[in-house]
């Protein structure tokens, strides 16, 4: 048995996965995963809030044994369970798996995969992976002309959905990062060979990986980008997103290119969300980035309160941002979410366990989600509404 696969029976919850990925990855790695922004209150309140929520149960009505229904359409495709897997960058520096490895435990369970722009892999290789719905998370790397490219690449791999985030204009302040020095994409040079040299003895684990991987960090869709004719290094891909970030004006061009799902992410506020009503969008994520963004924002949840409301009946409304548990899952739709996104927890998984623990972690969501519908009483997902909690006790 490898050791991902022994790591693996080990994992009982989403906590359990964050503590080995703590014990395998180097300090740098680990942080860039598990920080936020400025003083992380923001990443504090996703957590807290969810914790805050109290169920009301009915009881008397259905038997535990009884089969729930877990089903849900999102996005226009059928999936089994209400959660899928949301987009983060630089997986391959936690496990030379990455995205493939996230793409294929989402495969196993059939819910949708969504690749972000900053992978370690490039979207062919993943959409060779995925056997589910995959979608296609967009920073325009290389300004409009690189994003044309990204769109175009997805849409030819057969991306059903086009995920485009709003919320990053700049990097957040992520001190954990800025304590260590963390710059992404890695360079193997000298330097960074030296510094990584203390990781034999220190995390073997890690280190045995990516010196398999022969250290590869690359942000992997970049590769063959041009720009006015001219192939673009990955410095300038990232340079021109941030002096070209997208705009509610830049939807217009993207609904023309893009023949599939058209949703925007990292919205927290209802304003910003009639907005994106008004340019037509497919679909609606709530999301404060992680609290890796602007600090002090509200919380996910709070911003579903508001958002979830004004959403019109044809327009799915998605959340993430503190998602461990599947009870989390429950609570996001019975404020009226289409389905949950499951971000740094995954993520976890695949530090704990590469391909085998991505499994595990959504295995323990799944099946939370199956337990707390039963202990509520409720038969179907489509039976989960406010009246189930208690909002006297919030």
């Amino acid at each position: 048995m490898s050791s991902d696969a022994r790591a693996v029976t080990r994992l009982h919850t989403v906590d359990d996965a964050e503590r080995l990925a703590r014990r395998r990855l180097p300090r740098p790695v680990f942080d860039y995963i598990a920080g936020g922004a400025g003083a992380e209150v923001t990443l504090a309140s996703n957590i807290a809030d969810l914790r805050r929520e109290v169920f009301r149960p009915r009881m008397g009505d259905t038997i535990g044994i009884e089969p729930r229904d877990t089903r849900r359409s999102i996005f226009g495709s059928d999936s089994p369970f209400p959660f899928a897997i949301g987009p983060v960058g630089f997986t391959r520096s936690m496990h030379p798996g990455g995205d493939v490895a996230g793409a294929i435990a989402a495969g196993k369970l059939g819910i949708p995969f969504c690749l972000s722009s900053m992978s370690g892999h490039t979207i062919e290789e993943v959409a060779a992976a995925a056997t589910a719905p995959w979608w296609y998370q967009l920073y325009p790397l290389g300004g409009r002309q690189g994003g044309e490219q990204m769109i175009a690449r997805a849409q030819a791999a057969g991306a059903s959905t086009l995920v485009v985030t709003m919320d990053t204009v700049v990097p957040g302040n992520r001190e954990r990062d800025l304590r260590y020095g963390a710059a992404l994409p890695v360079r193997v040079n000298r330097s960074t060979m030296t510094s990584m040299a203390r990781y034999v003895i220190t995390k073997p684990t890690w280190f045995t990986h990516a010196a398999r991987d022969r250290f590869r960090f690359p942000l992997a869709n970049t590769r063959g980008m041009t720009r006015d004719g001219r192939i673009l290094r990955e410095e300038e891909a990232l340079m021109y997103w941030i002096v070209e970030p997208p705009t509610w004006n830049d939807l217009r061009w993207m609904r023309e290119q893009w023949k599939g799902n058209l949703v925007v992410k990292g919205l927290v506020s209802a304003d910003d969300a009639r907005r994106a009503l008004d340019a037509g969008v497919d679909g609606i994520i709530v999301s404060n980035h992680g609290g890796r963004q602007l600090d002090q924002t509200p919380s996910s949840l709070r911003a579903l309160r508001d958002i979830a409301p004004i959403a019109s009946p044809h327009v799915d409304v998605l959340v993430d941002g503190g998602i461990r548990r599947g009870s989390d899952v429950v609570i996001a739709l019975c404020l009226g979410a289409r389905a949950a996104l499951l971000g740094r927890a995954w993520v976890y998984g695949l530090a704990a366990g590469g391909e085998s623990g991505v499994t595990r972690v959504l295995e323990i969501i799944r099946n939370d989600i199956i337990r707390t519908m039963q202990l509520l009483g409720v038969r179907s997902v489509d039976e989960l509404g406010p009246d189930l909690l208690d909002e006297q006790r919030r």
